[in-house]
Formats: C-alpha cells, sequence, structure tokens
C-alpha cells in the first residue's frame, strides 16, 4: 500500500513538472481527489464484496483501475445508468434526513443529534400486538435495535448515544443487549456498550468513521 501511495505521488509530481516545463500560465486543473472512493475502497475491498455498481463512465475506469492496482479483478465491476432507480437510492437519501424511521412492525424511532450526543427514542407507533404487553414491547424494541444499528452506520453517528427503549423487565433488557451486541458486529466503526442508565436508557458510544 506505501508502494502505491509513493508511486501515485510521485506521478502527480511529475505532472505539476511536466506543467511547469511547458509554462501555460492559464488556469488549469492540477488535480483532482476522489478521496471518498478511495477510502471507500481502502475500507471496504477487503470485507464480503464480490460486486460494484457505478453510474459514471470516468468512475468506472477510475475503480478498474483501483482494482487491478489491488490486485482484486475477481471483484465485478458493471456499469448502469438506472442504479439509483434499480436500488432505491433516492429514498434511501431521502431517509437519512428523516428525522421519524418507521418500523415494519408499525412502531418507529426518533434520531435527534445535539452538540452533546445523540438521542434515539422508541416508541410502539401504530403497533398494538396480538400478544401480551411485555412480547409487544419486545417485538417493537427488537426492531428498533436492528434499526438503530443499521442508522449508527449509514449516518456515521458518533459520540454518546443514549437510546430510551420503552420500558421493558430485566430478561427483556438482557436479550436487547445481546441483539444489539450482535447487531453491532458489522459495524467497522469502534461501538461501546456501556449498558443501561438506573432511568433504563441505553448508553453507548460510537466513533465517527469519516471524521
Amino acid at each position: 500500500m506505501y508502494g502505491e501511495a509513493i508511486f501515485k505521488l510521485d506521478d502527480i509530481y511529475s505532472n505539476l513538472k511536466d506543467i511547469e516545463t511547458k509554462k501555460e500560465f492559464v488556469p488549469k486543473l492540477l488535480y483532482t481527489n476522489n478521496k471518498v472512493i478511495d477510502r471507500l475502497l481502502v475500507d471496504m475491498i477487503d470485507k464480503e464484496i464480490n460486486r460494484i455498481i457505478v453510474d459514471d463512465s470516468s468512475m468506472y475506469e477510475y475503480i478498474l483501475e483501483i482494482l487491478k492496482t489491488m490486485k482484486k479483478e475477481d471483484i465485478k465491476l458493471e456499469m448502469n445508468d438506472n442504479v439509483f432507480n434499480i436500488y432505491d437510492i433516492k429514498k434511501q437519501l431521502e431517509k437519512l434526513e428523516s428525522r421519524k424511521i418507521w418500523l415494519k412492525c408499525g412502531g418507529f424511532i426518533t434520531i435527534d443529534k445535539t452538540e452533546a450526543l445523540t438521542a434515539i427514542d422508541v416508541n410502539t407507533g401504530k403497533y398494538i400486538g396480538k400478544q401480551d404487553l411485555n412480547d409487544t414491547i419486545l417485538t417493537v424494541n427488537k426492531e428498533a435495535t436492528i434499526e438503530i444499528a443499521k442508522q449508527l452506520k449509514i449516518r456515521d453517528i458518533g459520540g454518546i448515544i443514549i437510546v430510551d427503549y420503552i420500558d421493558m423487565n430485566e430478561e427483556n433488557r438482557e436479550k436487547i443487549l445481546q441483539l444489539f451486541n450482535e447487531c453491532i458486529k458489522s459495524d467497522r466503526s469502534k461501538v461501546q456498550i456501556v449498558g443501561f442508565t438506573p432511568l433504563n436508557l441505553l448508553e453507548l458510544t460510537r466513533k465517527h468513521m469519516w471524521s
């Protein structure tokens, strides 16, 4: 990896020297940095990724060269102009900006960021359940846990995070802790679950990926 970085720097320097030699005193792009793409590829390329889809021809060529350099040509690179519609990316982006996120069961969570922390509240919403109250609450809290773990990653929420679950008994709190620990295993950032406070709020911390 260091050898590749040195090679890139040498290539940039050569391009700058070439411009200096030609004495082209006109506005000109000297260097462009696809930092986000580079970092995504470096961070995720060794994960279980076997396919990358792009909707831009220049980016296709750029990523193709990176895959060749990293000797990852077994990863399938595809070009598809309609990728946003196929994977409903626009809807996903809109969801990222929403404070309220609905769960499949009919409950919902709200995410509120402040300077000090991020507060996440879990609500039953439209879900009334067909079982006893404890089972209904556990169902909503489980779905909320899975969604919260997902939102922490895709929103890159960091710092102190407080989750206000629907009140549940000690046994079900342990089930939620086990589920949360399972869900964060796929998070590439460091997540530390502190546990439930005396007020039955779940406290955890997470390190920003992109800071």
